[in-house]
C-alpha cells in the first residue's frame, strides 16, 4: 500500500492512502474539512510572515485602504467636487469589500501554479491552497474593519443598530462567493496560464462596474440596473445599508448575494474536483 507523508512545518505528519484518492465534488469538501487544521495553520503562518520583522506590524494593513481612501476622497470631493455627507464612509465600505474580493482573486489564481513543487511532492487537498488565500484576506478584512468602522461610526454619529447583526451573514455569503471563484480560477490557471493575466484585466474593469466611487443614483437607471448585480455590488450595497443607513438590506440584495454564493461555490468545487485529477500532469 503506497502512502504519502504530509510533514510540512505548518502541520503534523498525516498519512493517507493514495490509492483511495478519487477527487469528486463531495470528496473535495470532505478532504478540506479533514485538513481544516492545515488550512488554519497556513493562514496563521501567512499572517505571521506578513508582519514579522516589521516595526509597524498590523498597521501596514491599515495603510493601503487609508491611502486609497484619502486619494479617492481628494479626487472626488476637491477636484471633481462630488460626494456629499458620509461619502468617505460609503467609500471605505466599498473599498473594504472590493479589496477582500480582488486580493483574494489575485492570490488564489496562481496558488496552484506557484506551489507546483509542493503539490507534486506532498499529498494534501489541493483546494487548501486557494482557500488559504481567501481566508488570509478575510482575516485582513476583519482586522481592518474592526479598526475603521467603529472610528467612522463615532465620527459620523452613527449609533449601532440591530441591522448590524446581519453584517456577519452577508460577509459569510461573500466569503462563500469568493471561495468558489478562487477554486475555479486556481483550477483554470493550471489548465491555461493566461487566466492569471485575464484576471488582472478583468479586475480593473470590474472595479468600475461596482458602485464604490459612485452610487447607483449617480448613473442612468438602465445602467444602474446592470451595475446593481455585478458580482461584488450586492455585498457592497448590503454593507452600506447595514452600517450607514442602519437598515437590513433589501430583498433583492439578499437574493443576489445568496445566488452568487451558492452558484459560485457549487461551480468552483465541481470545476476544481474535475481538474484536480490532472494536476500532476498540468503542473
Amino acid at each position: 500500500m503506497q502512502c504519502t507523508v504530509l510533514s510540512d512545518a505548518v502541520a503534523p505528519p498525516v498519512y493517507l492512502d493514495r490509492t483511495t484518492e478519487h477527487p469528486t465534488l463531495r470528496g473535495t469538501w470532505r478532504a478540506v474539512l479533514h485538513y481544516k487544521e492545515l488550512l488554519r495553520s497556513l493562514v496563521a503562518r501567512d499572517l505571521k510572515l506578513k508582519y514579522r520583522g516589521s516595526a509597524l506590524g498590523f498597521l501596514w494593513s491599515l495603510l493601503n485602504p487609508l491611502v486609497m481612501l484619502v486619494v479617492y476622497t481628494v479626487a472626488f470631493t476637491v477636484f471633481l467636487q462630488r460626494g456629499g455627507e458620509q461619502f468617505v464612509f460609503l467609500l471605505l465600505l466599498g473599498l473594504l469589500g472590493w479589496t477582500f474580493f480582488a486580493t483574494s482573486m489575485a492570490a488564489a489564481t496562481g496558488s496552484l501554479v506557484d506551489n507546483a513543487a509542493l503539490t507534486k511532492s506532498l499529498y494534501f487537498p489541493r483546494a487548501i491552497l486557494p482557500l488559504a488565500s481567501v481566508f488570509f484576506n478575510l482575516a485582513q478584512f476583519l482586522l481592518t474593519a474592526s479598526v475603521f468602522l467603529p472610528l467612522l461610526m463615532i465620527y459620523y454619529g452613527i449609533m449601532p443598530s440591530w441591522a448590524l447583526l446581519t453584517f456577519p451573514v452577508l460577509l459569510a455569503l461573500q466569503a462563500l462567493c469568493v471561495s468558489g471563484l478562487a477554486l475555479t480560477l486556481a483550477a483554470l490557471t493550471a489548465l491555461f496560464r493566461d487566466v492569471r493575466h485575464l484576471v488582472e484585466v478583468g479586475l480593473g474593469i470590474l472595479f468600475w462596474m461596482t458602485p464604490i466611487v459612485y452610487t447607483l443614483g449617480d448613473i442612468p437607471p438602465r445602467v444602474a440596473n446592470v451595475i446593481a448585480y455585478t458580482p461584488v455590488s450586492p455585498f457592497i450595497r448590503g454593507y452600506q445599508a447595514i452600517v450607514i443607513h442602519q437598515s437590513v438590506p433589501p430583498a433583492e440584495v439578499w437574493v443576489a448575494a445568496v445566488v452568487y454564493a451558492v452558484v459560485c461555490m457549487a461551480l468552483g468545487a465541481r470545476v476544481f474536483a474535475r481538474i484536480e485529477r490532472r494536476l500532476g500532469e498540468l503542473l
